[in-house]
């Protein structure tokens, strides 16, 4: 998965991580002589999960590791904003992926380096570094995402739709609304007709054929670009999105075992 790619596709001004967006637009650049800048393309940025993700972030937090070097400057952005994104949190450093610092040495140097001392794990004021490895290699990552669990066919299904083969857990908060309808209609569309399930059959009347397409309507805002688009999604709350997200999920849940 490219993280840069996944940065550039869910960022909005209005998030605090938007503030790296230039420094991470322009990594690929070098200076020149001849031309001032030059665009290199040495500079990849993927991992192949969030599993992965976690590990390649305690390696930027390692004790040798130099953020004069716009690259790991770039990794040490887009992993917190793609575990911030993923619903992580680290659980000694709470707000660390909500609100990195703008120069990562000021956490993987000196927040690391007081947390030591303040725990009593110093040498006299001198902080060796297996103390810091050690620290680094016992953070512990918590998800906080509530959000309901699917199956294996159903994730596979958000794969096959996705525009980059991405698994449901590995997108943002509205991706996966988008994809959830995408996948709705999916499910419903057989031979260009979408077809009603006996929807009162598995969920009374909780869920029927009239509040899916309302739902599927809701939804248009995050399958699209507009300008209309885009203010339309901002008027719903983080809260709001969540609720979707799981009455989306319970929506293909059902409509996946009323189509087997």
């Amino acid at each position: 998965m490219d993280i840069k790619e996944f940065y550039f596709q869910n960022i909005k001004e209005e998030e605090y991580h938007y503030r790296f967006y230039d420094s991470i637009k322009n990594v690929n650049e070098i200076y020149s002589v001849f031309s001032e800048y030059e665009e290199v393309d040495d500079c990849k940025f993927e991992v192949y999960d969030t599993e992965e993700a976690i590990t390649k972030f305690r390696e930027l937090c390692q004790p040798d590791v130099n953020f004069s070097n716009s690259e790991n400057k770039c990794w040490f952005n887009l992993i917190t904003y793609y575990l911030y994104k993923m619903g992580y949190e680290i659980k000694e450093f709470p707000r660390l992926l909500a609100r990195p610092p703008i120069d990562p040495s000021n956490f993987t140097y000196g927040e690391i380096r007081n947390r030591i001392i303040t725990q009593g794990e110093d040498d006299n004021g001198t902080v060796r570094y297996a103390v810091r490895r050690k620290l680094v290699a016992g953070l512990t990552f918590e998800q906080n995402s509530s959000h309901i669990d699917i199956d294996h066919l159903i994730n596979q299904k958000f794969v096959e739709i996705s525009n980059r083969q991405a698994s449901f857990n590995n997108m943002s908060t509205d991706e996966k609304l988008a994809e959830i309808a995408n996948l709705i209609e999916n499910l419903l569309k057989k031979n260009g007709k979408f077809i009603t399930p006996d929807y009162p059959m598995v969920c009374f009347d909780y869920i029927s054929n009239d509040k899916v397409t309302s739902y599927r309507k809701k939804m248009h805002c995050f399958r699209h670009a507009t300008n209309e688009a885009i203010a339309e999604r901002k008027t719903y709350t983080e809260e709001q999105k969540n609720f979707l997200v799981d009455y989306g999920l319970t929506i293909v849940k059902v409509t996946h075992s009323l189509m087997k």
